[in-house]
């Protein structure tokens, strides 16, 4: 028979730990994961694009500053979505081609604002443009996936 579910508070202290240590690495994981893959997708479209970048280290720091910005950037997408769908604005074409434009848009500003930081990754204009239009149409088309 199973022995039955007691709270938290009850547990022991080994037991405590064993979960919370096992919780941790589960959390530091997932996020591991999301960062491995914007790496080696970052490091995929500055290979196509050809982007220079000084080591790979630089390379991690720009995808380290870019996740950490893109999380602001994906707040103010999704108070930007939820403004248009209060505004009414819900055609599917209309609706997915302003998400995409402001998404694009947040994009080039992390892009810039992370160019213009780090003097180890050499991005001109027009490619951090079509980089940011790359990087939101991805980022669409993962989104109707949940859909």
């Amino acid at each position: 028979m199973s022995e039955p579910n007691r709270p938290f508070k009850e547990e022991s202290k080994s037991t405590k730990f064993f979960i919370i240590v096992t919780m941790s690495l589960l959390l530091l994981g997932a996020v591991g994961f999301v960062v491995a893959g914007y790496y080696f997708g970052i490091l995929g479209l500055f290979n196509i694009l050809g982007i220079h970048y000084e080591s790979l280290f630089s390379l991690f720091l720009f995808v380290l500053f870019y996740f950490l910005l893109g999380i602001i950037g994906d707040i103010v997408l999704k108070a930007f979505n939820i403004l248009m769908k209060a505004a009414g604005i819900t055609g599917k074409f209309s609706f997915n081609a302003g998400i995409l434009l402001f998404s694009f848009l947040i994009n080039w500003a992390i892009i810039s604002v992370i160019n213009l930081l780090m003097d180890s990754i050499e991005i001109a204009a027009v490619t951090g443009m079509v980089l940011a239009l790359i990087i939101s149409i991805i980022e669409m088309a993962l989104d109707s996936l949940d859909n």
